[in-house]
């Protein structure tokens, strides 16, 4: 089994997409991208805007070499939206070029365990009768000698008021594997109930979503001992998203765990760019047009100079080359 980074806070975005591996099937997950519209009284820095635009191009010419693709909930972080919003690079035509008949989409539950605004986007997907999607939540799934098992929905942090999300865990003849998506730590004991039952090999979890200012001290206190649970637990675990979106995220898990954890990046020997944590910096350190964010809202911005941004920055070499070590990977299977 082989798993790749596409998009995650490690990698410069807000979101966590990436794609998996196994014996026989290929699986792309939550294939979205996003960025914090307003941070620190700041706009996107372009350098941001860049790194969202290569991560949206590498999802789509990865649509092409999936079999299945799985969609946790329908944050617009992780479920490409069939509106215009320009930081995520996406609008209908996007949308019909991500959810597509060849797939199997195994997907959360559209009705079931739903707040209205996921429960309105999920219809843009479970409208589409071409579509050959099914319903994820507590569900197991035999592709060959690939098992993919989901949890039942749990919450998107300690209590409802974000919604719900599913875990995922993929399994093969070589490895297991946990993703958590948006357990925010994990934060409630259910979620943290099925990593703990599905003894994984590797885990790659959100963390605490302890930089948001709505999460109580009642929440973090739990997310950081259910974290500490499952690193004490297991060894090959890798956390990122929201946790990420703070500068201090391995000074507080040394404090609070007693130890460090790696970037998802990491998984992929990729050093983690926390663009979102450094935006305030980026603005003075790297200078761009007054008039930039003015035009790429009213009229976009030419790819040319996204690329100069992402050559001169050195980031754009991971997105070149971790689409061709998954195509070289596919093709010698």
């Amino acid at each position: 089994m082989d798993i790749f980074p596409i998009a995650c806070e490690s990698l410069g975005t807000r979101s966590f997409a990436h794609f998996v591996i196994t014996e026989n099937v290929n699986i792309l997950i939550d294939p979205s991208v996003s960025l914090g519209p307003i941070r620190f009284r700041l706009l996107p820095h372009p350098l941001e805007v860049a790194v969202s635009w290569i991560s949206r191009q590498t999802i789509l010419k990865l649509i092409d070499l999936a079999d299945v693709l799985i969609q946790t909930h329908y944050h617009g972080d992780h479920f490409t939206l069939n509106e215009k919003r320009i930081y995520e690079f996406t609008n209908k035509e996007v949308f019909n070029k991500t959810y597509i008949p060849r797939l199997t989409i195994l997907a959360k539950d559209p009705e079931n365990n739903l707040n209205f605004n996921q429960q309105r986007r999920a219809k843009w997907l479970w409208n589409n009768k071409e579509l050959n999607l099914k319903i994820a939540d507590n569900r197991e799934f035999s592709l060959g000698s690939t098992r993919i098992q989901f949890s039942p929905a749990v919450y998107h942090g300690f209590d409802s008021k974000r919604g719900y999300v599913v875990e995922t865990l993929i399994q093969d003849s070589s490895q297991s594997y946990l993703y958590t998506s948006d357990v925010c730590g994990p934060a409630s004991k259910e979620a943290l109930k099925f990593i703990l039952d599905s003894n994984p090999d590797i885990i790659v979890l959100d963390g605490p979503s302890s930089y948001h200012q709505n999460a109580s001290e009642e929440e973090k206190t739990s997310a950081f001992d259910n974290l500490s649970e499952v690193t004490d637990n297991y060894s090959r675990v890798f956390i990122d998203h929201h946790f990420l979106r703070s500068l201090d995220w391995e000074n507080i898990l040394k404090k609070k765990l007693g130890k460090t954890l790696p970037a998802f990046s990491q998984i992929s020997h990729q050093e983690p760019f926390l663009l979102e944590a450094k935006r305030k910096s980026l603005y003075k350190q790297i200078e761009f047009p007054k008039d930039f964010h003015s035009k790429f809202q009213y009229s976009g911005y030419p790819e040319e100079y996204f690329e100069k941004l992402l050559t001169e920055s050195g980031y754009g070499k991971y997105w070149k080359k971790v689409f061709e070590n998954i195509k070289s990977k596919i093709l010698t299977k």
